[in-house]
Parts: structure tokens; C-alpha cells; sequence
């Protein structure tokens, strides 16, 4: 690994803002550097003004950077950064679906990570409850702590939600399936402290320690691989309980609710990249997903930012690498985007080694496999504003898989996934 002032200097000559989360990440993290915990959260009041929500003609600026898909059609959209380095970049939140949008109450200096529906099996989000999980620059010593921010009125307003959170720097978020309507089962990972479970649709949380050791700060050998995921039926006893996995403290961890401990799952991977230090290291992932048919096939999937894409068929036990012939992960991956369709077929969004010079960041492609990762096919012409830079999946009446795409330069579009063109 290069010394501190090289690190430094190369970030610095590859600066893009995009990018910069990434550059100032490997700055904090060289040793003799202190972790600023002492961030100061924002006040909810200051993202409390639905009054300033306004209608958009057209379509939302880009690059899209998170997709939250609505049962009625319509969606929730992060874009940014929208600006440039005179006027300032910000990032903002837009509801709606066609060239009908509104510009939603958002704190303009967040990037908006990830958007969660609070939604129960296939119904609707009851309550129009949303969690936003927006990246937290205050990491590295800029702005606010901004935590884990909800929406109860479709994300026309949002306030902080952390009592219990001893750590405000969440990084993801899952909601287990088999919730009532009245409250929901949800886990975060945050940088510093592990995993918070809330039983009460976030009002509260609580850590879920891993043994008595001490949790180390951020993901693995890439900073940014954090995550976590809920099987569908956690919680379910006819369906074996479900497990959760998640990606924290160097290592890659599964919690078995019967037992209500963690165990680690003890795989040493290799680099991608040739002369990357360490060389090797503890599997870890920043995005995790799990087969909707779980409890048959026993499927997940896991995109590590350090060593690509692997797959599991007994339950997280034992892993294999599926990413043959795919694009290297460049150090260091910040963005994750991983849907799984069934325990053969999955979406992947990867980085390229051409980079946009509008934006100063890799252009993307979207991949998919049908044989459980033994090959993958690429979307050839995407039908999006520039390339896609964002995309979530969902199933339509006939179960057939729906994209829904956004695009570098703006706008989100859906489309039957075996209607586009794959080579």
C-alpha cells in the first residue's frame, strides 16, 4: 500500500466529485489519523419543510444515483451531484414517474445512498413510511452526521431517526419480510459500531454485539464493504427462521435467530488487483442478496469491492466466485447495485475503465446471469439518458422481471428485462 502523501496526491490528481468520498475514505483511513465521532447530528427540524416541495417538468436531473420503485407506478429518486465546483454540488430527492416529478424536501449537501420502502411481504409501504440511508461525509470531517433519516408521508419531509443508535454512521439498511402492519423488523450497519436490529419499524434500536470482541471500524480491505440482508422469511418458524448476513468489521457474519449470535464465515479471497495490499483477506461485501426462494434453494449472492462477485447454495456456508470475465472492481468501490430475480438469475452494475468526462467518473454497464454466474450477458444500447447509472428490480403481474433504469444525464424508465437487447 502506498505511503500517506502519495495516497493523498493521487487522490488529489484523480479528484471528481463523485469520486471524493472514495479519495478522503483512504486519507482517513491511513494509520496515526483519528476517527471524527464527534460529528454533530443535524437538528430534525431543518428537514422538516414539506413546503417546499415543487413540481418539475421533464425529467429529474442526473446522474440517478438510487431507485425506490412505488406500487402505484411512481418512484422515488436520489440524484447528484447537480452543479459544479463554483456554485457548489448538491444532491437532491424527486418523487414521481414520466415528465410528471417533484423536487421533495431534501438536505441538499446529503448524498442519498439508499432508499428503503417500508413495506411488508408484497403490499404496499403502509403509512408511506421510507428510510433514506444518506452517506455521511462527516466522516471525514465535512458537514453533518446524518444517520438514518424516515419519512411517514411518501418522503416529502424526513426527520433523523437514532434513539439507540450509538453509532450514527449508517452505511445500510434491510427490513425483514414478515413484518405486521403495525411495526417492522429492521437491521443497520453502521462504520464504527456493527449492527443495529430495531423491532419496532425504527422508533428504537439495539446493537447486536459480535461476541465480546471489539468491532472494528469500517467494512474489510475496501472501506465501503458494508451491508446487510435479511432472507425472506426471517422470523418465520415454517420457514426455518431465516438467517441474516452482513458485512462488518473485516469479516463476513451470519446470525442465526434460533441461536441469537453471529457466526463468522472464515474465507480468505484474494485481490483483483495485481500489487494491491494486503493481497489477501477476510471476505466481505457491500452489497448482499438473497434468492426470494431461500428456504428451497438456499441462494445468496455478494459483491465484494474487494475481491468481485460470489455466490453461496447452503446458506452462507461456503462461497464461490462467479464474476469470471467481468470488469475488475477498481479500488475503491463505493456504490453497490445487485438484484437477485431466483437462485440462477442476477443483476449486477459495474464500473468500466471508460470514464465520462461530464461527470469525471467510470461509465457503467448493466450485466445479468441466468446460470447462477457461470456466464454473463451485458445490456447492449441501454434505453436511458446517457448509461445507466442506477437500477432496481421488481416483478410485474405475469412474474416477469421489470427494469427500472436511470439514467447519467437524468430521467428513470421501466422495462421488461427480456424486451431489452443482451449480448
Amino acid at each position: 500500500m502506498p505511503n500517506r502523501s502519495s495516497l493523498l496526491i493521487t487522490c488529489y490528481l484523480i479528484f471528481a466529485v463523485w469520486l471524493l468520498p472514495g479519495c478522503q475514505a483512504l486519507s482517513s483511513l491511513v494509520p496515526g489519523t483519528t476517527s471524527p465521532l464527534d460529528a454533530t447530528p443535524v437538528p430534525t427540524a431543518a428537514l422538516d419543510e414539506s413546503e417546499q416541495e415543487s413540481l418539475v417538468m421533464g425529467v429529474p436531473p442526473g446522474p440517478v444515483l438510487t431507485i425506490a420503485p412505488l406500487p402505484d407506478g411512481e418512484y422515488l429518486v436520489g440524484v447528484g451531484p447537480v452543479g459544479d465546483a463554483e456554485t457548489g454540488f448538491e444532491w437532491g430527492l424527486y418523487g414521481g414517474r414520466g415528465d410528471d416529478w417533484r423536487l421533495l424536501t431534501w438536505p441538499a449537501e446529503a448524498i442519498p445512498r439508499s432508499l428503503h420502502p417500508l413495506a411488508s411481504g408484497d403490499r404496499p409501504p403502509f403509512g408511506d413510511r421510507f428510510f433514506a440511508v444518506p452517506f455521511s461525509n462527516a466522516l471525514f470531517g465535512r458537514g453533518q452526521a446524518w444517520g438514518l433519516l424516515r419519512s411517514t408521508d411518501g418522503g416529502r419531509s424526513w426527520e433523523q431517526t437514532l434513539t439507540g443508535l450509538g453509532d450514527p454512521y449508517v452505511m445500510d439498511l434491510a427490513l425483514a419480510t414478515t413484518v405486521s402492519e403495525e411495526e417492522g423488523t429492521l437491521f443497520a450497519v453502521t462504520w464504527y459500531s456493527g449492527i443495529y436490529r430495531s423491532a419496532d419499524g425504527g422508533e428504537t434500536w439495539e446493537s447486536m454485539p459480535l461476541d465480546e470482541t471489539e468491532v472494528e471500524p469500517s467494512g474489510g480491505a475496501n472501506p465501503y464493504d458494508l451491508a446487510v440482508a435479511v432472507s425472506p422469511g426471517y422470523g418465520d418458524p415454517e420457514e426455518d427462521g431465516g438467517v441474516v448476513m452482513a458485512s462488518f468489521s473485516h469479516g463476513l457474519h451470519r446470525w442465526d435467530p434460533a441461536t441469537e449470535a453471529w457466526q463468522t464465515v472464515p474465507l480468505t479471497v484474494t485481490a483483483t488487483l495485481e500489487d494491491f495490499e494486503p493481497p489477501e483477506a477476510q471476505l466481505t461485501a457491500g452489497e448482499i442478496a438473497f434468492s426470494p426462494n431461500f428456504s428451497e434453494d438456499g441462494t445468496i449472492y455478494l459483491q465484494s469491492g474487494y475481491a468481485g462477485l460470489f455466490r453461496s447454495t447452503d446458506r452462507g456456508e461456503t462461497w464461490g466466485r462467479i464474476d469470471r470475465r467481468l470488469p475488475l472492481p477498481p479500488p475503491f468501490v463505493t456504490d453497490f447495485f445487485l438484484e437477485v430475480v431466483s437462485a440462477d438469475e442476477a443483476y449486477v452494475l459495474l464500473d468500466t475503465d471508460e470514464t465520462d468526462p461530464r461527470l469525471g467518473r467510470p461509465v457503467r454497464i448493466l450485466y445479468r446471469t441466468q446460470d447462477g454466474g457461470k456466464s454473463w450477458e451485458r445490456l447492449v444500447t441501454p434505453p436511458t439518458l446517457g448509461w445507466v447509472s442506477a437500477f432496481a428490480l421488481t416483478r410485474d403481474g405475469q412474474d416477469r422481471v421489470v427494469l427500472h433504469l436511470g439514467g447519467s444525464q437524468g430521467g428513470v424508465s421501466s422495462h421488461l428485462a427480456e424486451t431489452l437487447s443482451w449480448d
